[in-house]
């Protein structure tokens, strides 16, 4: 009797469904970012952490383009060591930042200006870029 109880339950508790067993297949994703409230950019940049780990650093390619007024987050911290620290742990991670040219003219800055920014990270135009990622497979996340 005792036996075919043990084994329900036993069915039952490795029947139940873990997060920690979920196991992602690889991704290919652009977060759009243009929004210049820094909460939002923070909530954002805390889903692409969450992203990240959850898939794991190997098992994604995570591009964030930025344009419009989120270009400021990336100009503010030039000077803002707490701003750097999430950026320099987030590229540490495996996300890119790519930087839309279009708005660095429209704000009349270089990507100097901006931090740790290199010439790779730049395209012409961050709406193009995004739709150029979906057509090489990117999902697309707008939080």
């Amino acid at each position: 009797m005792l036996k075919p109880l043990f084994m329900v339950w036993a069915l039952f508790i490795f029947a139940l469904p873990t997060y920690a067993d979920t196991e992602y297949p690889a991704q290919k994703v652009v977060y759009h970012i243009n929004y210049g409230d820094n909460s939002r950019i923070s909530a954002t940049f805390t889903n692409i952490s969450n992203h990240i780990q959850a898939v794991g650093e190997s098992n994604i390619d995570l591009r964030a383009v930025i344009h419009g007024q989120a270009i400021e987050y990336f100009m503010d911290a030039k000077a803002d060591s707490d701003k750097q620290i999430t950026l320099d742990t987030l590229r540490l991670s495996g996300a890119r930042f790519i930087i839309c040219g279009n708005t660095l003219d429209g704000y009349n800055i270089s990507r100097s200006d901006l931090y740790e920014v290199e010439a790779s990270d730049v395209v012409q135009a961050g709406l193009p870029e995004i739709v150029r990622l979906q057509q090489q497979g990117y999902s697309y996340v707008r939080p």
